[in-house]
């Protein structure tokens, strides 16, 4: 079965590692007997605003939805920003639009990438966030003008917890870790909040306990976000599953991008009922588009999220088959230390990066 791709490859460095993604990933599909994918490319951004006064083409939400899957490079400019100051960013609208609620961040050492933690345990690191996406303190951010600033004096954000989402996510978490944990991952989900203080807090670990209780084969820890922050540089390779707020795991999950690498390792999935949204984690990096120095592992991994996903949504095992030949060519790229992305000091830029990815998954790197 042919899958459509909504692409929006949007500002700076997102138009080279999009493009460099969907190459490596229909590279793979075609290896895994998989049918290239239809490609519905969509206008937006921050330079799109700029020219247009608009921030996504006309219906641009409505054809991002109806393919089976949306893939971003990344958005905004620093340059360009509403007039309350807040940069560009109709992918907030389509998380809000669409519910992406269940943000998954993998993050994971491979061998020869940078490892800031001296303790030799930090290769070990394989742990996933899973983030909720369309409540918590970014809900009044999702749909511009929800947040005001009145009289040039206060300014309220409203942080929202549903028992609809957050029951929806819970239950996602633990039977991510299931997966996981058939896998040989630990089998553990924590529930990282402030409960000790935020009634909305106590209610997110309300509703974790009560959707835990149904999958008695995964354990349940806990965790507040400023133990969770300091327990990520101090043992983070004990961790497996960590389920949270969207500003706490918008924080964590760069934290611990940082623990691997770098932003530039960063892949994000982010997964509603009907459709999920897949992008590097990364900005536009402005400082260095056109200039083939931007690492694309980010998109590449999430590419492979995307992969894994449509595996599920279209229910056809081979999408999975070419999401473990991508991670494959990638933990071998490593390991033969023929990925050396510029952002880690080493020598190479998007294309080169991208070539070796090719060259490997043709067996002609060893």
């Amino acid at each position: 079965m042919q899958a459509t791709i909504s692409l929006i490859k949007g500002d700076g460095i997102g138009v080279d590692v999009s493009e460099a993604a969907l190459f490596l990933a229909g590279k793979a599909m075609a290896k895994a007997g998989i049918p290239a994918p239809k490609i519905v490319e969509i206008s937006a951004g921050a330079r799109y605003f700029a020219e247009t006064g608009h921030d996504i083409q006309p219906d641009g939400e409505a054809a991002a939805g109806a393919a089976d899957a949306i893939f971003l490079g990344a958005i905004g400019l620093p340059e360009i920003r509403h007039e309350d100051g807040t940069e560009i960013s109709p992918h907030l609208r389509l998380r809000d639009r669409y519910q992406l609620y269940a943000g998954v961040r993998p993050v994971k050492a491979y061998p020869n990438a940078p490892m800031p933690l001296a303790d030799p345990r930090a290769s070990k690191i394989d742990l996933v966030i899973i983030r909720e996406s369309t409540e918590g303190l970014f809900y009044s951010a999702a749909v511009h003008g929800r947040s005001k600033i009145i009289d040039n004096a206060v300014c309220d954000e409203t942080l929202r917890i549903t028992r609809a989402t957050s029951e929806k996510l819970h239950d996602f978490a633990f039977r991510f870790a299931t997966k996981r944990k058939d896998k040989g991952h630990k089998g553990q989900v924590t529930c990282v909040d402030k409960a000790n203080v935020f009634t909305s807090m106590a209610f997110f670990r309300q509703i974790f306990d009560e959707v835990g209780a149904h999958y008695p084969d995964i354990s349940k820890a806990y965790n507040y976000v400023d133990a969770a922050a300091l327990d990520l540089i101090r043992n983070p390779w004990t961790a497996d599953v960590m389920v949270m707020e969207n500003m706490f795991g918008d924080i964590l999950s760069d934290l611990a991008g940082g623990l691997v690498g770098g932003m530039g390792m960063a892949a994000c999935g982010e997964i509603g009922d009907q459709t999920g949204l897949f992008q590097p984690a990364h900005g536009s990096a402005p400082d260095i588009m056109g200039q083939d120095k931007a690492n694309p592992l980010a998109a590449i991994l999430s590419a492979g999220l995307m992969l894994d996903y449509l595996a599920e949504k279209l229910d056809q095992p081979a999408y999975g088959d070419a999401a473990m030949i991508l991670d494959a060519a990638i933990e071998a790229g490593f390991a033969l230390n023929r990925l050396r992305p510029m952002e880690f000091g080493g020598d190479m830029g998007t294309k080169a990066v991208t070539l070796a990815l090719s060259s490997l998954m043709d067996g002609k790197l060893k």
